[in-house]
């Protein structure tokens, strides 16, 4: 009897295997690429939060990406921080100047808006909405969704807008749960101001099936496509997906649309960025890693690639380490 038991759990096993490589060797096949390498449109997140942390300007960073790398693509979170420091005394400056930048460029603008937008914490709520309760906050950040969608709806620059950034990644950021009846409500107003421009959001690559995401925004979903992260227990580790995975995933969601949102091209910190040395950075993302990672979005095949660090970029080139810019001049 153990013996029969034994070259059952032996065909189990060698059935399973088989199964895998089955399914690793035909995966590619199965789902073939949408788009070839030579026509992925590329652009690229720039946050003027995260240039300001670096020391950069964060207005001279975004024209020199524009003007000098060449971005004709780009993603600008809107930090309800930054523009409703004061309840109901909007500064406007910053993005009205980015927009500009953007139309004299003729550059296509995704802006990303919501509690949660691209960028660590992901929330960015005012200091002053800390007493509202639930009721009155979803109010008053209602309010400001339909105050920068009427400002920035008729732009020549606007591609469409993203609502909110990987809404159902709960464990990661310093963000209360989203509901999913209120991010409703976020979609169908953005929807009711501006039916003409197109509507997003965003969903982890690795760590989202990218189904309730797709469900609800419907057009499109942006995902996340990260290489190499960081964890304190495992430390540095690379992902071992395969890229046909993604565009099987895709698959799945029917008509909705998939682009990257996010393209890993600087480092995963481990600890706090500014107790780094430039050349502790350069160790764990250069410009041989940057190559790799436009290989494997190219392998993916989505139409659209955002890649997500150029603001480190210019932080570099800022420091005398320059190859990282100059190689995005190649991509854009």
């Amino acid at each position: 009897m153990k013996q029969k038991n034994k070259k059952t759990i032996q065909k189990v096993l060698i059935g399973a295997l088989v199964a895998v490589v089955l399914v690793l060797v035909t995966g590619p096949f199965a789902f073939p690429a949408q788009t070839a390498a030579e026509d992925i449109e590329y652009g690229a997140t720039y946050s003027a939060m995260y240039a300001a942390e670096l020391g950069i300007d964060p207005l001279e960073g975004f024209e020199a990406m524009v003007e000098d790398l060449g971005v004709t693509k780009v993603r600008i979170p809107v930090y309800w921080d930054r523009l409703e420091a004061e309840r109901d005394v909007f500064e406007w400056d910053e993005i009205d100047a980015m927009m500009s930048i953007a139309e004299a460029n003729e550059v296509d603008v995704i802006l990303a808006i919501g509690q949660r937008v691209p960028r660590w914490p992901e929330c960015f709520f005012p200091d002053w909405t800390s007493s509202l309760s639930t009721d009155d906050l979803a109010i008053e950040q209602l309010d400001m969704l339909e105050s920068v969608v009427n400002r920035y709806k008729d732009s020549s620059s606007l591609l469409r807008w993203q609502v909110e950034n990987e809404p159902f990644l709960k464990w990661f950021g310093e963000c209360p749960d989203l509901d999913r009846d209120f991010f409703k409500r976020e979609l169908d107003l953005v929807r009711d101001l501006d039916s003409d421009s197109p509507i997003m959001t965003t969903a982890s690559g690795e760590l989202s099936s990218w189904m309730p995401e797709a469900y609800l925004a419907n057009e499109m979903v942006g995902v996340s496509v990260y290489r190499t992260t960081y964890t304190p227990i495992i430390g540095y580790a690379t992902y071992p997906i395969p890229t046909w995975v993604y565009r099987a995933k895709a698959k799945l969601l029917g008509s909705t649309s998939v682009i990257v949102s996010e393209l890993q091209a600087e480092p995963w910190y481990a600890r706090p960025f500014d107790e780094y040395t430039i050349q502790e950075q350069l160790d764990i993302f250069n410009a041989d890693d940057l190559e790799r990672n436009i290989s494997y979005a190219e392998s993916i095949g989505f139409p659209e690639v955002y890649v997500w660090g150029v603001e480190w970029w210019y932080y570099m080139k800022a420091n005398d380490q320059s190859e990282l810019w100059d190689a995005g001049k190649s991509i854009f």
